[in-house]
Formats: C-alpha cells, structure tokens, sequence
C-alpha cells in the first residue's frame, strides 16, 4: 500500500512520520509493516503493507451483537500500546500546548490551561492520539491499529481521553438523543474496560478532560455540539479552571 503526501507538504512531516513508523514497527505491535519511501508523479510516499479486513467501526455495524467484545479488545490493545517506552517521540503535552495556545478560548482559561499542563507528568510511553474504532482493522490474526500520524510519548491517560472523545463526539455523527446514549453507552464500557486492564483510577482520566477538550477546540468538527460543550463544562469544573466563555 503506497501512501502519497499532498505537494507542498512539509517534509519534515514525511519524515516524522517515518521515524515514527520504524519505531512502531520496532515494537512488534500489530500494525502495517514498513518497506521504504519513494516519489510517484512528483509527490513522496511512504510504503506500508496492506491488512486485509474491515474497520471495527463497520464491523460492529455488522454485527452489533459483537460490540462488547469490540469494546473489550480495543481496550486490551490499547493498554498494550501504552506499556511500550518511546523516549524518542514528540511530546504530547507539546502538542496540546500548541493546540490550547490557538483554540478560540479566552485568555484567562488559556494561561490556566497551560499552567496546569505544565504541572501534569508526561512519562514516555507510546500513544496512537486518534484511536477510535475506525482506526482499527479486523484482520484474520485479530485487530491491528493504522494511522499513526498523530502517535506522540504520553501519559496513558490523555491517550484514553482523546478516544473518549472521538467515539463519543467525533465529527459527521447524528445528533440524535438514541444514537448519543448508544455512543455514551459503548464509551463508558470501553475506558471502564481500559481502567480494569491498566489499573488506572477515575482521577487520572479527570486530569486530563478538560485539556485534551480545550486543545480539540482548534480543530474540531461539529459533531454532539451540545453534548461535548455539557462534557467540558463538566471536565472544566472537575480540574477546578475557569468556565469556557461566550
């Protein structure tokens, strides 16, 4: 599988991209294997090998009796990835300094928002930053993670929020009251899954909700708008910052 990079894109992005590849690879994790760069009509490209097999998302569509199960091995996945140490990678903290620095937010709430991320503990372990269902592969030797653009070092916690809030809140879903509790529902399964596998306590995923949320602001798509807005206000008080003006 060739993956072709737009004209004009930064190459130092191409070759995050690649270093980060080769690290994941390094893991053994299960994810698409790496076989080399190349130039095709003028555009790089990365190549990977191809894994055959649905996205979890249209698998549970297809079978929805399945969805548990679903739930429970992104879970163990996931706590997988976070055992493996990535000293090399960028910071996530980084990155969602930068994102809170230009989310339309006000200032007040910025600088509080970045004074308590400076207070928080990084560690080195990997995180994929964009896990959600759709992101996983149903392959015949189980599910196997792609798009690994946005994988930075982390804590755990801030990885298990931002797929809390794709699957919750994610962009081009419906807006209906059914479908959200559906969606709240499968979530809440999915990181209590998460927190029994890692041993991970309620106050670590509450360290994190209001800062990943701020920092999704400056790209987010609409998607459960009145319901994110109800979550933050909520992850805002939590953490003790100042409410989200206007």
């Amino acid at each position: 599988m060739l993956k072709l990079f737009h004209e004009g894109v930064d190459p130092s992005i191409i070759r995050r991209e690649y270093v980060t590849a080769e690290l994941i690879q390094a893991t053994g994790l299960p994810a698409a294997r790496l076989f080399g760069r190349c130039e095709a009509g003028g555009r790089q490209g990365i190549i990977y090998s191809e894994i055959e097999g649905p996205n979890l998302l249209h698998y549970i569509w297809r079978h929805p009796h399945r969805v548990g199960w679903a739930m429970r091995a992104m879970a163990q996945l996931q706590a997988h990835i976070h055992r493996q140490p990535v000293p090399m990678l960028r910071s996530r903290k980084a990155i969602l300094a930068e994102d809170i620095e230009m989310a339309p937010i006000g200032d007040r709430l910025r600088a509080a928002a970045i004074d308590r991320l400076d207070q928080l503990i990084e560690g080195d372990r990997l995180s994929h930053g964009d896990l959600h269902p759709a992101n996983l592969i149903v392959s015949g030797d189980g599910l196997a993670v792609i798009d690994w653009s946005k994988a930075a070092r982390s804590a755990p916690a801030a990885d298990v929020v931002r797929s809390e809030m794709l699957m919750r809140f994610g962009p081009g879903q419906s807006a209906g009251r059914l479908e959200g509790m559906l969606r709240d529902a499968t979530t809440a399964y999915y990181v209590g899954r998460y927190r029994k596998l890692a041993g991970m306590e309620p106050e670590a995923l509450n360290a994190w909700r209001a800062l990943v949320g701020l920092a999704w602001l400056r790209h987010r798509l609409p998607g459960r708008d009145a319901a994110f807005a109800a979550y933050l206000a909520d992850a805002l008080r939590r953490a003790g910052l100042p409410p989200l003006e206007g």
